[in-house]
This record gives structure tokens, C-alpha cells and sequence, in this order.
């Protein structure tokens, strides 16, 4: 447990230094960045951070804090590789505006005209689709597409609406243009020109030596990530050091004209409608404050996180980059605490602070003091809910998937009750509170909730679909499923190449001693797995099995 003085001292930083709106935008002294760094660390929970911060064009502090890994304790150093996640977009954008300088691309001609895609073909609307919808995320696309058919959300260019589908289009369509894949198209107008050696969107033998483990909000490692292909969206691996001298770059005319750079920072669309202080630009984010225009972007890989800030009027930027799903929960404070200023960028991300009340109902849970006992100071004055003031829906439902995360069911059951009560109107608390009924073993009431779920949001398929497994409608399944033994199971699912591996939507019934899952199937080769409360198994009766991304059962359809 965190020394409580501790926990206090860091809570008052948070609420002094991220409510100044108006604190001076000033490098801090190198032993105060020292200091409150790793303050802001333990009470995070992260093992690993390294940060730089460029002024004018001097590179004026660059460190490294903590553990690549809390399993082997080996410290972060300058020269330690953590994934970049989202950071790698705005690089990508630099290398592209390379590409626009030399001639050789318009950023207002439809990408079909380039390269077609056959993922979008389906749909005239791609034909619309620009660079320019691409880089200011207005394309119309979803962040990732569900299941194997990428469809439009919306019509291109109608409002802002975050996408990694639109740069995985516009990647291959540089590939295509340039010839090379797109990591030795950015090490050609990127990389070298810029001196960044220990940067790429695949992974390298050089990394092995010396990289971050990413960790989970509960500190525990877990598996990294090697990307083998590149991609634009997310697969950018480098260093604070590298990443660094971009953001030098951008400030200082470096490698693209002032013309060039002033494009990549002009407001393209709001991202909050009838708000202009947080915009975005070309392949960067933008925010106005008293201090002038600032571009910045955030990265998130789950385990992985980032974020960098630079404001072009007085030349100060700063990157960091942690290994810990908690570390975009300190980024106010750590920007504050580092070069000051104010940062509507960062409120409208909304990553719970170390002291949300989301946070500290998970402690005190996790202290074993009972969910109703834990809960009793955030709830509402009904008794039946949280108090929504304190603890609004989304806070809610993430503690709700950390409990189940911890092995604690019917916490999360109790949790995702509480906000579907208070939120009776939300398809998304209505589907989280069916899918907790569901893996506590309460099928019949979970297929109400995701019935309720699917009325609300009639774009929820999966939520349909479960109501009729569940509740045997139109079962016409022509192929059974059975998974005998398991009588104590609470919740037994079937996932395959037929279901996108879904891990919720079949749901299998138990029947007369044995679980039952039927779907319907054309004739042909399908790979499966039965998941048992939560654990991936292979079928126990079907001895045929293949390895695809991992073992799996294999049916042969005639």
C-alpha cells in the first residue's frame, strides 16, 4: 500500500498544479523534473518512463526513470525502446509533407485515384477519401473495424471521428507510389535525415538488448509486441532521445519549409463541436491556449503510452513514454510540473488521475473491504447506484473490466450493476451489465440486459445475437457444438474464424449435463476454441488441431 502521506502530497500537486490554468509556460529546473518525476510514478503505479524536453534547438533535458521491467528490474535507460503507439502518426504525417514538397503527392486527390483499395471498393464513398480526411481524422471510418468488412461510420469530411483505419489506407498507398515498404520510405525522408538511429516501424535485432516490458494498470508484465510489418497507426518503436529531434524538427523548420509546417498546423476541424480549443490539423493535434498554438498527440497500445507537447511561438516541447497502462493517468501533472501551461488537449482525453474516484473505489475493493462497504462513500442517496457526480458511466464501466481483469467476477457484476442503474438509458451499460451476467453464469438475465442493449443501439449486433442463443430463437444452426464435463463452469463460450473469435457472442447453453453451442456454417474449414470462465481451450473430444496465431481446434464442414 502507498505511503498515505505520499498519496496525499501527489493529490495536492494534481489539484494545484493541473487546475492553474494560467501557470507560466517555463522549463522547470532539472532537479525539480528529477524530483517529481518519480513521485508521480509510484503513485501510478508505472515501473518505467523516459522523457526529453527541446528548447529552441538544444536538447535541454533527457532522462530515464525506473524499470524496463518490474520482473527483471532492469533499469530504463536514454537508449531503451518503448512502442510508440499514436506518436506514430504524427510522424508518419512529417514524412508524408516530405513526399508533398518534392511534388510527387496532392493531398486533395482522392487516394482511389492512387492506389485502389479493395477493403473500401464496396463503398463509392471511398472514392471521396483525401489525404487531407485522413490526417485530420475526418474520413468517415472507424478507429478499427469489427470483424473482417471495414465500413463507413459517416460520410467523409462531416466531423471529426479518430481512425487508424485511414492512415493503414494512406500507408499503402505511399508504398505504393514510393516502392518500399513504409518503414524504409520513413528511414529515407525521416530517420536519417533527422539522426533518429534508434527508431522504426518494425521491430530490429538492436532493440533486443535494451527495451521496455509493457505492464498492466496493476503493474504485472505482459507480453510485448514485435511488429514484423509496419504500420503507420501504431507501430512506431523509438526512444524519448529520437523522438525528440522531430519535435525539434517541427519547431524549427527542419527538413520541411516554414510554409510546410505552418500546413500541418492549421486547424482542420473542431474535435469538439462549438469548442475551438482543442483542433486538429494534419496528422497533429492542436490546442489554443494564452500561450499561443501548441501541437501534440497522445499514444496508447494499451500497455504502452506516450504523449509530447510543443509550442512553436516560444520553441518548448516535451515527450515521454511509459510502459504501464497508467501512464497517461499523470500526464497533466507531469507537463505542468515540467514546463508549465495549460492543456485543454489533455482534459479532453479524460485518463483518470491516480486520485479519481474510480481509482480509489478499485482500492479500496482491492483492500478486501467488500464491494457494498467500498462503494458506500460514492453513492448516490438512493442507495442503488453511484453517485453519478462523483463517478460518471465510462469511470464506472472501466472498473468494472479492471475487477474482472483481477480475477474478481462478482465485483465487477456488483460494479456494472450499479452503473447500468444509474445509467438505465446507455446501450453501452446496459451491454457491459449483460456481458457480466453472462460470465457470472446468469444467462437468462443477461440476455435481458443485452436485450435492452439492442434496443437502444440497433447497430449492436452482437448483443442480438447473444439474446437468440441464449434464448434459442430461431435455432437453426445446422452445426452443434459440445463441450461435455465443466458442470461448475459459470460461463462457456465458442469462438472461431466464423465469429470473428468473439469472445462473447456464442454464448453456449448448458443441456442436460453438457454444453451446447449451434451455428449456422457453409461447408468449408473453421478453427475454434471453447472458452471455460474465461479460459481458452481446445476441444477436448477433436484431436485435429492447427496452429494459427496459436493452437486451435479444426472442423472440417462438409
Amino acid at each position: 500500500m502507498k505511503n498515505l502521506t505520499l498519496f496525499l502530497f501527489l493529490g495536492l500537486i494534481h489539484s494545484c498544479l493541473f487546475s492553474q490554468k494560467s501557470a507560466p509556460l517555463v522549463i522547470a529546473p532539472s532537479e525539480k523534473i528529477d524530483k517529481i518525476i518519480p513521485e508521480l510514478m509510484e503513485m501510478a503505479d508505472i515501473p518505467g518512463l523516459s522523457i526529453a524536453i527541446v528548447h529552441g534547438d538544444e536538447i535541454v533535458y533527457n532522462k530515464a526513470f525506473g524499470l524496463r521491467s518490474a520482473d527483471t528490474e532492469e533499469p530504463v535507460t536514454s537508449q531503451t525502446i518503448f512502442s510508440a503507439a499514436s506518436l506514430s502518426k504524427a510522424l508518419f504525417a512529417y514524412g508524408l509533407m516530405t513526399y508533398v514538397e518534392e511534388g510527387k503527392f496532392d493531398l486533395d486527390k482522392p487516394l482511389y485515384k492512387y492506389f485502389p483499395y479493395e477493403d473500401l471498393e464496396h463503398d463509392d464513398r471511398y472514392k471521396k477519401l483525401t489525404a487531407r480526411h485522413v490526417l485530420s481524422h475526418t474520413t468517415g471510418l472507424p478507429n478499427w473495424r469489427r470483424g473482417e468488412k471495414l465500413e463507413f461510420i459517416r460520410d467523409p469530411g462531416v466531423k471529426f471521428g479518430y481512425s487508424g483505419e485511414g492512415f493503414v489506407f494512406l500507408m499503402k498507398v505511399i508504398e505504393h507510389l514510393s516502392g518500399q515498404p513504409i518503414n524504409e520510405f520513413m528511414k529515407e525522408h525521416v530517420f536519417q535525415p533527422l539522426g533518429m538511429k534508434r527508431s522504426s516501424y518494425v521491430w530490429q535485432e538492436d532493440f533486443e538488448s535494451d527495451h521496455a516490458i509493457p505492464h498492466d494498470q496493476f503493474a504485472i508484465t505482459r507480453r510485448v509486441n514485435k511488429p514484423e510489418f509496419g504500420n503507420t497507426a501504431y507501430s512506431l518503436q523509438t526512444t524519448a532521445a529520437d523522438y525528440i529531434l522531430f519535435i525539434k524538427a517541427m519547431l524549427n523548420q527542419q527538413g520541411l519549409s516554414t510554409g510546410t509546417i505552418d500546413k500541418m498546423l492549421e486547424d482542420q476541424v473542431n474535435v469538439v463541436p462549438g469548442s475551438t480549443d482543442v483542433q486538429w490539423g494534419l496528422g497533429i493535434g492542436l490546442q489554443h491556449t494564452r500561450d499561443g498554438k501548441a501541437f501534440w498527440h497522445w499514444g496508447d497500445n494499451g500497455t504502452f503510452k506516450a504523449f509530447f507537447v510543443a509550442y512553436p511561438k516560444q520553441k518548448i516541447g516535451l515527450v515521454y513514454f511509459a510502459n504501464s497502462s497508467n501512464g497517461l493517468s499523470i500526464t497533466g501533472e507531469l507537463v505542468s510540473a515540467c514546463i508549465g501551461g495549460d492543456y485543454p488537449s489533455v482534459r479532453w482525453n479524460d485518463y483518470e488521475g491516480p486520485k479519481a474516484p474510480a481509482r480509489q473505489l478499485l482500492n479500496h475493493i482491492i483492500r478486501e473491504e467488500g464491494t457494498a462497504v467500498a462503494s458506500w462513500p460514492f453513492m448516490d442517496k438512493n442507495g442503488k447506484h453511484q453517485d453519478t457526480t462523483k463517478i460518471a458511466e465510462s469511470p464506472m464501466n472501466r472498473l468494472g473490466y479492471n475487477l474482472f481483469n483481477l480475477q474478481r467476477p462478482e465485483a465487477a457484476l456488483q460494479v456494472l450493476q450499479m452503473n447500468a442503474l444509474a445509467y438505465p438509458h446507455s446501450a453501452n451499460a446496459q451491454d457491459s451489465y449483460g456481458e457480466a451476467l453472462l460470465r457470472n453464469g446468469h444467462p437468462k438475465a443477461a440476455a435481458d440486459a443485452y436485450e435492452r442493449a439492442a434496443q437502444l443501439d440497433t447497430s449492436n449486433t452482437t448483443a442480438s445475437t447473444i439474446v437468440k442463443q441464449i434464448r434459442k430463437i430461431n435455432d437453426t444452426g445446422n452445426t452443434t457444438f459440445i463441450l461435455k464435463d465443466y458442470p461448475y463452469a459459470r460461463s462457456v463460450q465458442l469462438a472461431g474464424d466464423f465469429n470473428n473469435w468473439n469472445n462473447l457472442s456464442c454464448p453456449m447453453v448448458r443441456e442436460n449435463g453438457q454444453w451446447i453451442g449451434r451455428v449456422d456454417l457453409e461447408p468449408g474449414t473453421y478453427h475454434y476454441k471453447f472458452i471455460v470462465d474465461g479460459v481458452w481451450i481446445l476441444d477436448p473430444a477433436n484431436p485435429k488441431t492447427e496452429y494459427e496465431d496459436g493452437h486451435a481446434s479444426v472442423l472440417e464442414k462438409q
